[in-house]
């Protein structure tokens, strides 16, 4: 059977018993050279997120990460979920990565991070929904990424979806 008649007829293959879940905090920090390597590959030239110095003079307490950081931080949360012998949560909403797409996304950036900082990604599971008659699932995921001090930094909305037809 093609993939195509295998997705045809395993309709709905997120794990809709999950919904209003809340994956526990998991703990991230936030490494100087990742912050380095992440803005070198993306072409990013403002000295506050790969020059100490520079990110000093201008009144921060380390090198900044840039806004779009956020996913670094997701992966080594699920890294550390791994790792510690726990699903993700992709893995705890039944991901199945051959019809995986990413849908829309936002993100809402509220303090800064800074490399030297720990902080937490947590994440709740809201909703499912359908779209062309089932041929498409949809599932919407809320993450805040929070310091203990400073509070929440990052609030992410974000839709994945399955193409199953």
């Amino acid at each position: 059977m093609s993939d195509n008649a295998v997705a045809a007829t395993n309709r709905g293959l997120f794990d809709r018993s999950t919904k209003g879940l809340t994956v526990a905090p998991v703990f991230v920090p936030i490494e100087r050279g990742r912050i380095q390597f992440f803005a070198q590959v993306l072409g990013i030239t403002d000295p506050v997120h790969i020059d100490v110095n520079a990110a000093r003079a201008n009144g921060y307490p380390d090198l900044v990460a840039p806004p779009s950081f956020y996913m670094v931080i997701e992966a080594a949360a699920n890294d550390e979920l791994k790792r510690t012998g726990q699903p993700s949560t992709f893995d705890r909403i039944g991901c199945d990565y051959r019809y995986l797409l990413h849908g829309d996304e936002s993100y809402e950036y509220i303090g800064p991070i800074f490399a030297g900082d720990e902080v937490s990604l947590t994440t709740t599971v809201v909703d499912f929904y359908d779209k062309k008659g089932g041929a498409m699932e949809f599932v919407t995921l809320r993450s805040s990424i929070e310091h203990a001090d400073r509070g929440v930094l990052v609030r992410a909305t974000r839709n994945l979806l399955h193409r199953l037809g």
